[in-house]
């Protein structure tokens, strides 16, 4: 049996119910954390690949938290600073998919960079 579904279809989310003052300090709020978020990642990433003394396997290794990170808060906030700033409540298939997506790989590449780390410890 083959089941086919509509990529194009919206999905309606529920209501975040906050009032206008609550939400505004949300959105800030969400928004500041995804900026300090991305630009301490980055940085990290940025300090790994750039200075060859850090080009060792244990670095290498540690490199790949700041991009799973990077990975995790990109699937999640965006989606929550727009819905608190349009209060639009729905959202494309294909972009739920690709949110579950990357949420679910986050949280896979969390437990096995972790497992790893530990393995080699």
């Amino acid at each position: 049996m083959v089941i086919y579904y509509n990529t194009s279809s919206i999905l309606n989310l529920q209501p975040l119910n906050l009032p206008l003052e609550t939400a505004i300090s949300t959105f800030l709020l969400a928004t500041l954390s995804y900026l300090v978020i991305l630009f301490c990642n980055l940085c990290l990433i940025l300090t790994v690949v750039l200075n060859k003394t850090l080009h060792q396997p244990m670095h290498l290794l540690l490199i790949n938290l700041p991009i799973n990170d990077l990975i995790g808060s990109t699937a999640f906030f965006p989606q929550i600073i727009k819905e608190l700033l349009f209060d639009t409540r729905k959202m494309h298939y294909t972009a739920c998919l690709a949110q579950a997506f990357c949420i679910h790989t986050y949280a896979v590449g969390a437990v096995l960079i972790l497992s790893l780390m530990a393995y080699d410890s």
